[in-house]
């Protein structure tokens, strides 16, 4: 590991890239087991309590309120305490949620401990992460938040192991190890991230600081600069980059949620359908390095764009798989992964390129505020769908409709005025 003390020698391998690492690493357990894994576990929970799906679903849409509620929160503590201080909390709440889940006897024990979960993930993953690895570079920003999202996007393999594990042990012991298994993990990885690059004498991309002083930044040198939250909120750019986000995640919130529900629904074994959430991610690997790396050279909103139109064309293969048509799946992965990957690791960089690293934690945090409505509703109106006509196909038409006006939205999007 590279030496982060004060120095002016640029160093072999810049710390930056450590923070990166341990932030693919920590979203590869979050997603895994929280955001994409979960599906697996939708069915076994739903069918030892009698619950229906829209009931069920329910816990996924308390889970965006508090998404929403709390990110502003989040992003202004990101701006002012040390990144590894909130990750820590954040991974420490995560392992002890998963072990009372473990233990829920009832309706609301399984709400109550899946918001809890979900304030740790908010702590310890996507916004303190984004705001760091921001802080850290510049230049090299884009690819730099596509490698964090390297993590969720080859997460679904742990789908099928979950399966397995709750085919054989039951789907209480292996939330139990879950949360002793992410303490053991999660929590190591989260001391690796440090502040701001300035504070151990370097530039954001691993350049050395002009100033000899120890390395360390003079207090009357700020080198972060931008918008504040009250000036960024005030430009045009803000609202088309939330709505966009608003109408982007009524489709994916509902997928996320519902895909092994929807597959075993049209006669697709539980174990192919927790494949296809790993094939889902696997695929979306092509959108977050791919798009991501273009995106320090090239228009990030036209690629946005690209990948949102990609995400229509995938949910529209989605709505006609039926146990006859299972091979739409392919074109499902290939379409839908790759739209759904591409936007993830471009938003932050595109809000760094127009508002600046000055209040990056606060600025996100408002602008999921805003958009996390979009995953607020779709999941429990999809399972209410399916409770109502025994079909998810309705669903998926509706999220279609709601997600193209994403498209216009974003090219909208224009840096705001200096």
């Amino acid at each position: 590991m590279s030496d982060i003390s004060g120095t002016q020698k640029k160093a072999p391998f810049f710390y930056g890239w450590w923070i990166v690492i341990s932030a693919a690493l920590l979203r590869f357990f979050s997603g895994g087991t929280f955001y994409y894994g979960f599906s697996v576990f939708f069915n076994p929970i739903r069918e030892t309590f009698g619950w229906n799906a829209a009931t069920t679903s329910v816990a996924f849409t308390l889970r965006s309120i508090e998404t929403g509620v709390f990110s502003p929160v989040v992003g202004a503590l990101a701006d002012k305490i040390a990144p590894r201080k909130l990750l820590i909390a954040g991974w420490s709440i995560i392992g002890a949620g998963f072990l009372l889940l473990s233990r829920i006897d009832s309706l609301w024990t399984f709400y109550g401990t899946f918001v809890l979960i979900a304030i740790g993930m908010s702590l310890g993953t996507g916004l303190v992460m984004n705001t760091t690895v921001a802080n850290w570079f510049t230049r090299k920003r884009s690819r730099a938040l596509a490698i964090t999202f390297i993590g969720p996007g080859v997460c679904g393999i742990l789908a099928p192991l979950l399966a397995i594990s709750v085919g054989e042990f039951g789907w209480r012991q292996t939330l139990m190890v879950m949360g002793f298994s992410l303490w053991a993990i999660g929590i190591p990885l989260c001391l690796l991230f440090r502040d701001k690059p300035e504070n151990y004498g370097y530039l954001p991309d691993g350049e050395p600081l002009p100033d000899k002083n120890n390395g360390k930044i003079l207090a009357n040198k700020p080198l972060i600069t931008g918008l504040t939250a009250k000036e960024a909120i005030r430009t045009r750019a803000f609202w088309m980059i939330s709505l966009t986000q608003l109408f982007q995640q009524i489709g994916t919130s509902a997928v996320s949620v519902h895909i092994v529900p929807f597959l075993e629904s049209v006669g697709v074994a539980r174990a192919v359908a927790a494949l296809a959430v790993t094939g889902m991610t696997a695929s979306s690997l092509f959108g977050r390095l791919g798009f991501g790396f273009l995106g320090d050279y090239t228009n990030k909103r036209n690629l946005i764009a690209l990948s949102i139109i990609l995400q229509i064309m995938g949910l529209l293969f989605f709505s006609f798989i039926t146990q006859n048509t299972i091979w739409l799946l392919v074109f499902f992965l290939l379409t839908y992964g790759p739209g759904f990957g591409g936007p993830i690791p471009l938003w932050p960089a595109l809000q760094a390129d127009y508002f600046g690293t000055k209040s990056f934690g606060t600025i996100m945090g408002l602008l999921t505020l805003t958009s996390v409505i979009g995953g607020l509703a779709s999941p429990v109106i999809a399972g209410s769908i399916y409770d109502i006509t025994g079909s998810y196909r309705l669903a998926w038409y509706l999220c279609i409709a709601v997600t193209i006006p994403a498209i216009p939205l974003v090219l909208l999007a224009r840096p705001p005025k200096s």
